[in-house]
């Protein structure tokens, strides 16, 4: 048996090519959420941060995308109220998909302003 021939019988073999990539896809989708409606309250409290919100400070956002809640930490880079975004860092937020706020001081620690969802396990 000559070399290139017995280097195949050592190759790594997937016998169903693309199997691994597409659990990792199913299990992705089994992962999503629906996105819940926030409550009275929680919108409520979400106004009283807006306000607070300016460029240059750092913030923290729990907000929905694409199926699943996700956080975000950084410097507040524009908060528009007319069209109701925020922009942290290079993502840009629609105010409707955020769920929280919270306001960090210098060394990264939550300030005095927050607001948080109730914790009732739908996140």
């Amino acid at each position: 048996m000559d070399r290139s021939e017995r280097a195949k019988q050592f190759a790594p073999f997937d016998a169903l090519r693309g199997l691994r990539e597409a659990l990792e896809r199913k299990e992705r989708e089994h992962e999503r959420q629906e996105k819940r409606m926030r409550t009275e309250e929680e919108t409520e409290a979400l106004e009283r941060v807006l306000p607070l919100l300016s460029r240059g400070k750092k913030a923290e956002v729990l907000f929905y995308e694409g199926g699943f809640y996700l956080q975000a930490r950084g410097v507040v880079e524009d908060v528009d109220l007319i069209r109701r975004t925020i922009r942290i860092g290079d993502g840009s937020l629609s105010f409707e998909d955020v769920y929280y706020f919270k306001l960090l001081g210098a060394d990264g620690k939550a300030g005095a302003a927050e607001q948080k969802p109730e914790e009732d396990g739908e996140q």
